[in-house]
């Protein structure tokens, strides 16, 4: 589009048709054959020029009408196989003054051949008004056929595809359409003069202008953006010397590749642009352009001999051939332009930050262009300050452990609740006076600061006791789980070194602890009898001592022990009480084993601000019918809860009686948004937060408040912002922080950063550093998390992914390469690698893919064996599939996508045969499709056929609609099979029984709990 002031005579069309016919593509039509467009021949001539006059409208009116002119022309569509494939519109605006418009069809050419038309049209004017002679060589264009990629006729010499990098990845605002339209806007590129003399500079010791260097730091953009070095963007064919000339040449686009290494300076980079702009690696149609694109177009202003002034105006497509392209205008000095970007995956804030990191790009390059191109600054001033704004939140330094914050507390309200569970309730007084009695007998083991005590109890008051027991005494508790396998066990106790362990009661076989001293604490607190119930005179440790080790799933095939220090752990409580509202006295529910780094904030807060501590049992937390009994009868305020867990309880009928009065968070687990913003509108009086945040963090660092976002549309629920005292950085691999939108790793620094892993010197200095690499204190620690995320544009961080084979499970932390290396220590096994399928929605499993040594030989049912020695429940995998061979790539690594499957297993010798009666039919068909079986047999287990403790819950709920009667969660527990459970639910409808006492109900629920564990146990040792 040109801008013409001046007097216009009649002779502009004809100057203007004749340009237009000096190039026939424009007269042409396209044909199909075999599904692509090609030239189809000579079409209709080109329509007549469309004239409109403007200067009848009232002057206030004609600059809207201008527009819409202009929208209407450039937006209405062609029919390529008819022809032709240009328009051109002649706009008077004013008395002297039009509008010359010309729109071509994306496949005849591009807008810097339409201003290369505009451009001969004026000049043909001139001539004409000057007397002089004009003709179509005149002109400057002489005829031509469509690029080759669209004439049959001539061979395409293209590079093919596959010669060529894949698009980089850009900070997309939302993922891509199935069907896209391309639709654009753009927003403007200013260059004031000062900068485009110091691009000029820096360009002239290349041999290059401004624009080749505005080019490099387009593609280092790119790279920063992508982390990709191999990168291709789609430029002019006649921007590069070696490019075609005349007719072709505004019509082709060539593909500039460039390797762009983080280590290279600047100057060193814009070398192999220039060097790149020399070789260009192949051509294409414009408009059929999958790389981002650059242009840069000169288009002075022109004056014909009669006065005619012309000067181009930038137009508006409205379509982009691809997702993100540069465009410049050189005039004289002066270098302008605007980014063009598609609409259905970046939102125009986005393509504004884009911008200012180019400027703040140049701006680095032009102050220090030997500086490596990875260290040159990227952020804009506004991201900065939300950055900084976010992680400079301060938190006060602890003066106080836990332990002893727990004393204070225990003086303000000694005759005050402070825990419950089913057995028994303590007051303040009463827990500390046990805790006091307990930590004398272990410090008459020699417990002290850094030795370690093992609790290996069920979930209690006695819990409790022993976790501040151990604290008074000095010492880091260590949590075993009495569900693990005795080789896990022992290899934690072995590991940490522990020094005492506290039980519920001796273990039956004696030998389970090894040489360790065992002290039990039973029901009667009988060990306690005769020591001193008041505080230990002096605490022996200090802040910097341990408080406990918690025993994380390891990729090197052993579990690692996190070391949290008393600091940490009181400085997370602090961060978290000031953050979730928990500051006054409150109900809170522990639903997870002590194993789990959660229960860290169901656990302290409460203690030291005056609250109760509730602790369920693992069947009461899983049974939604005892959990809501609880919740209501104890009117319970806070919950912390893993989003799969939550889910599975969430097809009770009873589901929002188990829900808390005031705080719920979630976490452990990434979480569907929408899942989570739902929940949050069910209960209004409910806060909801998402909670995230590694063991060797102490807990979750950053949270989300769900209903300071409720008018949101993510995928996955963001992880939010930062706790008081934590500072979070998102990085690329070069450790250099990337903007808003750009994928990086996740670094945590600050108050909660542990202090790293247990007699694993390598692991930690390999994940735990200094942070002064990002201004923090001299003594401050940083951990590199492995996670993927991103920054949001208000600088709430996005969970993304991981970067090694860490995924959790069910909330729990689980490594793929500790349990490939326990299946791989097996002597039948050549291979294994383990992956977690989600073959049916919202339902993940690990998997494990096994290639044996002798296929003949292999016997699965003794692998399952093995790996349930080995691993922890919840490490088991689910399915097995046995290959031949595992599948490889081209470069020779398993190719994970051509992994089958796995094939439900046909019942086994022994499994009872089908079902064979109508209740067990409506159980089997519960059971198939609730585990994704063709078949299950009448006596095979539950829990073998792929079933875990979630999975057990809704179990539940779905024989209750099949059969139209309820089964305690506690009676699926004892009957696991087919047969078992449709005896049950035969049995005739007993008349109500007097309830008996809470206490002993639930002791009942306890002893048959452990004769289920104690089934299990013995059922490994069979080789069952």
């Amino acid at each position: 589009m040109v801008r013409l002031n001046g007097p216009l005579e009649s002779a502009f069309e004809d100057a203007l048709r004749m340009a237009l016919s000096a190039d026939p593509r424009l007269a042409r039509k396209l044909t199909v054959v075999d599904g692509h467009l090609v030239d189809g021949g000579a079409g209709p001539p080109l329509v007549d020029i469309d004239r409109h006059d403007l200067t009848g409208h009232p002057a206030s009116k004609r600059p809207a009408r201008l527009a819409e002119l202009v929208e209407e022309a450039v937006h209405a569509p062609f029919v390529p196989l008819s022809g032709p494939l240009a328009r051109a519109r002649l706009i008077t605006t004013d008395d002297g003054e039009h509008i010359a418009l010309l729109v071509l069809h994306r496949i005849a050419g591009d807008v810097r051949l339409a201003q290369g038309l505009l451009s001969d049209a004026i000049h043909a004017y001139g001539r004409m008004t000057a007397g002089e002679a004009t003709t179509l060589d005149a002109v400057g264009r002489t005829g031509g056929p469509f690029p080759a990629h669209l004439d049959p006729d001539v061979e395409d010499a293209a590079t093919e595809p596959d010669t060529l990098p894949p698009t980089p990845a850009l900070p997309f605002s939302r993922p891509a359409p199935g069907q896209r339209t391309f639709a654009a806007e753009s927003v403007p590129l200013e260059l004031p003069p000062e900068v485009v003399a110091a691009l000029r500079r820096l360009g002239s010791g290349h041999g290059v202008g401004p624009a080749p260097v505005v080019l490099a730091l387009f593609l280092l953009l790119l790279h920063r953006y992508s982390g990709e070095a191999r990168l291709a963007v789609a430029v002019p064919a006649d921007l590069t010397p070696e490019g075609p000339r005349g007719p072709h040449a505004s019509g082709v686009t060539t593909a500039l590749l460039c390797e762009v290494d983080g280590d290279l300076t600047f100057h060193e980079l814009l070398y192999r642009v220039r060097n790149a702009l020399l070789r260009p690696v192949g051509t294409a149609p414009v408009g059929i352009v999958i790389w981002p694109a650059f242009t840069v177009g000169h288009v002075p202003p022109t004056t014909t001999p009669d006065g005619l002034r012309a000067r181009f105006l930038p137009v508006e497509t409205g379509t982009t051939p691809g997702d993100l392209s540069l465009h410049l205008v050189r005039d004289g000095d002066h270098l302008s332009g605007r980014l063009e970007f598609a609409t259905e995956i970046l939102d125009r804030s986005t393509a504004e930050r884009a911008v200012g990191h180019l400027s703040v790009l140049m701006a680095g390059a032009i102050a220090n262009p030997a500086a490596p191109v990875s260290a040159l600054p990227l952020l804009t001033p506004a991201e900065e300050e939300i950055v900084g704004a976010l992680n400079g939140v301060a938190a006060e330094d602890p003066k106080l452990a836990f332990h002893q914050l727990f004393e204070v507390q225990a003086e303000k309200t000694p005759d005050t609740v402070a825990v419950r569970s089913h057995q028994a309730s303590l007051t303040y007084r009463e827990l500390n006076e046990h805790a006091n009695r307990l930590a004398r007998i272990l410090r008459g083991h020699g417990i002290g600061p850094e030795r370690t005590v093992a609790i290996c109890m069920d979930r209690s008051v006695r819990l409790i006791v022993a976790v501040l027991a151990v604290l008074k005494a000095g010492g880091a508790y260590v949590p075993v789980d009495p569900r693990d396998p005795a080789q896990r066990r022992e290899m934690i106790l072995r590991d940490a070194g522990v020094r005492v362990a506290v039980v519920d009661d001796l273990p039956a076989d004696g030998g389970a602890f090894g040489d360790i001293p065992v002290v039990a604490l039973d029901e009667a607190w009988s060990v306690l009898a005769e020591a001193a119930p008041d505080n230990l005179p002096v605490s022996p440790s200090t802040l910097a001592d341990a408080a406990y080790l918690l025993y994380t799933s390891g990729s090197t095939g052993s579990p690692k022990g996190v070391v949290v220090e008393n600091r940490q752990l009181i400085s997370y409580a602090s961060g978290a009480i000031r953050r979730l509202g928990m500051d006054t006295p409150l109900k809170h529910l522990m639903v997870q084993p002590l194993t789990v780094d959660s229960t860290v904030t169901a656990l302290v807060p409460p203690l030291i601000t005056g609250g109760e501590l509730h602790v369920v049992s693992r069947e009461c937390a899983l049974d939604p019918e005892l959990f809501a009994d609880w919740v209501q009868q104890h009117g319970v305020d806070c919950l912390k809860i893993a989003p799969s867990h939550l889910r599975a309880l969430q097809g009770s009928p009873r589901f929002e009686e188990l829900l808390p009065r005031r705080l719920l968070v979630i976490g452990g687990e990434a979480s569907e948004w929408r899942w989570m913003r739902d929940l949050q509108r069910r209960i209004p009086h409910c806060r909801v937060f998402n909670h995230y945040g590694p063991t060797e963090t102490t807990v979750g660092v950053l949270t989300l408040s769900v209903a300071d976002h409720l008018d949101a549309d993510w995928e996955v629920a963001p992880i939010g912002v930062p706790l008081a005292g934590t500072q979070v950085h998102v990085v690329d691999r070069s450790d250099q922080v990337v903007p808003a939108g750009v994928p990086g790793e996740l670094l945590i620094s600050g108050d909660y950063v542990a202090r790293g892993y247990h007699n694993r010197a390598e692991l930690t200095a390999a994940a735990f550093t200094t942070d002064r690499r990002f201004g923090g204190r001299p003594d401050g620690r940083l951990y590199r998390t492995g996670d993927v995320v991103r920054r949001l544009p208000d600088g709430t961080i996005e969970f993304l992914g991981r970067r090694d084979d860490q995924i959790k499970i069910r909330g729990y932390r689980v490594s793929l390469g500790e349990i490939d290396s326990a299946l791989a220590a097996h002597p039948s096994v050549d291979q294994a690698l383990t992956i977690v399928r989600q073959d049916s929605p919202g339902e993940r499993r690990v998997v494990a893919y096994v290639q044996p040594r002798d296929r003949a030989a292999f016997e699965l049912a003794m692998l399952e064996l093995h790996a349930r020695k080995r691993l922890s429940p919840h490490m088991v995998p689910q399915a097995y599939v046995i290959l031949d061979r595992l599948p490889l790539s081209a470069h020779g690594k398993v190719d994970r996508s051509a992994l089958p499957a796995p094939v439900a297993p046909a019942p086994a010798a022994g499994s009872g045969g089908a079902p064979r009666n109508e209740t067990e039919r409506a159980v089997a068909a519960v059971w198939q499709e609730l585990l994704g079986l063709e078949s299950v047999g009448a006596e095979q287990s539950f829990f073998d056929l792929g079933g875990h403790s979630l999975l057990l819950v809704e179990l539940q709920h779905r024989l209750r609609l099949a059969v139209g009667r309820d089964i305690p969660l506690l009676d699926l527990l004892q009957y696991p099979t087919v047969r078992s459970q449709a005896a049950y639910l035969s049995r005739p409808v007993e008349p109500d029984q007097p309830v008996a006492s809470d206490r002993a109900a639930h002791a009942r629920r306890n002893a048959l709990m452990k004769r289920r564990e104690q089934q299990i146990r013995a059922k490994r040792g069979r080789g069952e």
